[in-house]
């Protein structure tokens, strides 16, 4: 798992010395996020400040990736990171500055026509192409002993790496855990012969700009970035939309039955195969200072989203 330290460990000091050096002020904050906080530079560009240097290897990863993105493959903006330096303790990077406020700042997520334009963003998305290809699965920690790997042998070897730490619990949760992982592991061993893309992993409103009452850009690829099939993109972001909201379980269901309509047999099974990937590979990944990991939000929205799948197959 990718550690680093967050943006509540910048401190005063230091973040106002590169304000200084970069002539701005804390007024010129328009973000805070868990990794980093955001300046506007203009109008053009802003300054996201990181507190750890030694992510200056991953934002040059990620600033490639970038590089190769198709943007005549998506009608709406991506980011550009055009410098990174580190300015004492802390990381300055300059992006360019995309249009529009955060879909769950600029429109009602509970309207069903903010629904429609969310999952014709996340389809939109899964056309992203790049221009020259990446040797890897994980954008973030690729591992040479597995370069060239099928997509379906990737998501089964990190299945195999994460259920041992995850099974004991969630079988006191989810009565049907062991046959759900059996059916994955089953179906992950055939070879995958699909379409190959960018699957930005963390698609959820925050991460979609929009401008106009439109989508105008799709931000924060990286820690959960994959090469692989786009699809995985899209079962994931039907599952986030909301997601910890009393509706979720009817929302979650509307949003994947809309994204299966134009599907065959077999990418709905892949569909619904992929949100179950996700719920098991993930529900560890936010714990909680002192609290039992079956207490955490997460933990409980994954073993949820793993009980409905043994409801919806009896």
């Amino acid at each position: 798992m990718i550690t680093r330290r967050d943006a509540s460990s910048i401190t005063a000091d230091a973040e106002n010395t590169l304000l200084d050096a970069r002539g701005l002020t804390p007024a010129d904050l328009i973000a805070a996020g868990t990794e980093a906080r955001v300046y506007a530079l203009g109008h053009d560009q802003v300054l996201k400040v990181y507190a750890d240097p030694d992510q200056r290897s991953a934002l040059e990863t990620i600033a490639d990736l970038y590089w190769r993105f198709d943007r005549t493959s998506v009608p709406f903006a991506l980011p550009e990171i055009q410098n990174i330096e580190q300015h004492g303790p802390l990381l300055a990077v300059t992006e360019t500055r995309l249009p529009g406020a955060s879909m769950g700042d600029a429109l009602d997520l509970t309207d069903p026509a903010t629904e429609a334009v969310y999952l014709a963003a996340v389809r939109d998305f899964t056309g992203l192409r790049l221009t020259t290809p990446l040797d890897r699965r994980m954008l973030l920690d690729p591992d040479p002993a597995h370069q060239g790997e099928d997509w379906h042998a990737f998501l089964r070897r990190l299945l195999a790496q994460k259920l041992p730490k995850v099974l004991p619990d969630l079988r006191r949760d989810v009565p049907a855990v062991d046959h759900i992982t059996d059916r994955l592991t089953a179906r992950l061993a055939r070879p995958y012969t699909g379409p190959e893309g960018v699957i930005h992993g963390d698609l959820y409103p925050d991460n979609i700009l929009v401008a106009d009452s439109k989508v105008s850009g799709v931000i924060d690829l990286g820690t959960f970035t994959l090469l692989g099939d786009p699809l995985y993109d899209l079962a994931g972001a039907c599952a986030y939309y909301r997601m910890y909201d009393p509706d979720r379980v009817e929302v979650r269901n509307r949003l994947l039955a809309a994204a299966a309509q134009d599907l065959s047999a077999d990418r709905r099974g892949d569909l619904a195969d992929y949100l179950h990937t996700i719920a098991l590979l993930s529900c560890d990944l936010y714990p909680e200072q002192n609290t039992d990991i079956r207490e955490t939000g997460h933990y409980q929205w994954a073993a949820d989203v793993l009980n409905a799948a043994t409801t919806r197959r009896r």
